[in-house]
């Protein structure tokens, strides 16, 4: 899983980059979307990503904090859906 949780990290890392900040430091439990850095944009731009990098097809009832709304999340929702 931490090499899921890296590679999540890395793209908001990338995302964040291109509107101008820095989301280094961002940790894995930290809420995405508090830190400010990803506009709404961005952040659909980073489900779609996570779709297509891990194979998945998300419903829209599971776009949730609780699913998507830190690293962690995102990654424990992956290793769910994958198994």
């Amino acid at each position: 899983m931490n090499d899921i949780r890296k590679t999540i990290h890395a793209k908001i890392v990338e995302l964040a980059r291109q509107l101008g900040h820095d989301a280094r430091g961002l940790g894995y439990g930290e809420e995405i979307p508090s830190r400010g850095q990803l506009d709404s944009p961005a952040l659909m731009e980073l489900i779609i990503w996570f779709e297509n990098e891990f194979g998945l097809e998300i419903d829209q009832d599971q776009l949730t904090m609780e699913n998507f709304g830190t690293v962690n999340a995102m990654a424990s929702y992956c290793e769910k859906s994958r198994s």
